[in-house]
């Protein structure tokens, strides 16, 4: 999911964004301004950034070799020299300012109609899912030190209470991060997992899912509908979104039962789940935390029950001018694990929790749509997979 990749032509128009019952309507004005905002981010993504490969390659690092007679050996070496740049700075403050325009104008739009869309969240429960809040969960403070991805409240906004954090992640934010790549549901890295798992795992077919950190529910709907008559369970710790999936779901017809735990410390029993999937979760995780996961979804699954996890491209094998501009939303987009995630030994992670490491599958695989006629590959090297079975 990387705006600034090569070979991408037009973003999509915020029109084409796919609204179900409890979306957050825009006005003629405010979808007019998204779709300003995608074209802008389009601009930035493939107009200015190359210019910071070249403030790098054609200056910068000229300057750093003339001082240290080398060429730098770690990321922080380049960071040093390119946070002064004009270049580096101007593309650096239009992406940071985009983004926070992007939450000001959504905040309008969900703050207008907050009420009404709360109400309608609590009154679906036609399509036989469920939600199951515990007050009693306590949200770690790694998910409220800071607003991550500069997003008002973060993840867990009002203090747990009403859904407008589910809805801040939903409406105009990876449709227009993205430029719509993600499909209109933004479901696009779900129906990735479920192409990487039918071309590795002919055959497979699971009975119980598991989703850790669901958020909204972009990427657990498509595990339903691959395998419809698996029981599908999501968990997240934050109450917002939690309540906005359930809506979500129940909207768009596909059963999802929803739960407030944390993946460190889940209540269900050993041996649960054939599949425990989680999507762009783990970035956001601190490596201790982290560590607990693994051990739960080792615990929790059955003999031969698979673990995929669907992340960020790791910093092993790049350059450290490629591993200084991939860590700019560390630095800049409040997502402070990032690094730590991407610098770590996943075959280390998977063997601590119990699972064999030699059997570890780490691969960069395309990204996905759902079609009238199947799942369609789309772009190559998109999403970075990581497989592991017990």
């Amino acid at each position: 999911m990387h705006p600034e990749r090569a070979g991408r032509t037009a973003p999509a128009s915020i029109y084409h964004e796919g609204k179900h019952g409890v979306s957050a309507r825009s006005n003629h004005d405010e979808l007019a301004w998204f779709d300003f905002q995608m074209t802008l981010n389009f601009h930035v993504a493939q107009n200015i950034y190359p210019g910071t490969k070249d403030a790098w390659g054609k200056r910068q690092q000229h300057q750093f070799k003339k001082t240290h007679n080398r060429l730098p050996i770690h990321r922080r070496e380049i960071r040093g020299y390119m946070k002064k740049d004009p270049v580096w700075q101007m593309w650096s403050s239009l992406k940071r300012n985009n983004q926070e325009m992007s939450y000001h104008m959504r905040g309008q739009v969900i703050s207008r109609q907050e009420e009404v869309m709360t109400a309608t969240a609590l009154k679906t429960s036609k399509h036989s899912g469920s939600l199951e809040l515990n007050p009693l969960v306590h949200v770690p403070r790694y998910l409220t030190a800071v607003d991550i991805h500069c997003m008002p409240g973060g993840y867990n906004a009002n203090d747990g209470n009403g859904i407008f954090a589910g809805a801040n992640y939903d409406i105009a934010s990876l449709y227009l991060a993205t430029g719509g790549e993600l499909g209109i549901w933004n479901d696009g890295a779900g129906w990735a997992n479920v192409a990487f798992l039918q071309n590795h795992f002919p055959g497979f077919v699971p009975e119980t899912i598991l989703d850790l950190g669901c958020t909204v529910g972009h990427s657990t709907l498509p595990l339903k509908k691959a395998w419809p008559n698996a029981e599908v369970y999501a968990i997240d710790v934050c109450a917002p979104l939690l309540r906005y999936a359930n809506a979500r779901a129940d909207s768009l017809s596909t059963p999802i039962h929803f739960s407030q735990q944390n993946a460190e410390d889940l209540d269900f029993e050993d041996q649960s789940f054939d599949l425990i999937v989680s999507t762009m979760f783990l970035h956001e995780v601190p490596q201790a935390e982290m560590n607990r996961i693994a051990g739960e979804a080792y615990r929790l699954l059955k003999p031969h029950g698979l673990m995929l996890h669907n992340e960020q491209p790791q910093y092993h094998g790049q350059t450290p001018e490629e591993q200084f501009l991939r860590e700019w939303d560390t630095w800049y987009n409040n997502e402070p694990m990032r690094c730590g995630f991407r610098d770590m030994n996943l075959g280390t992670w998977v063997e601590k929790a119990g699972f064999d490491k030699t059997k570890l599958i780490t691969k960069m695989a395309p990204g996905a749509m759902l079609t009238k006629t199947g799942i369609k590959l789309t772009n190559e090297g998109l999403w970075l997979m990581i497989a592991s079975q017990k």
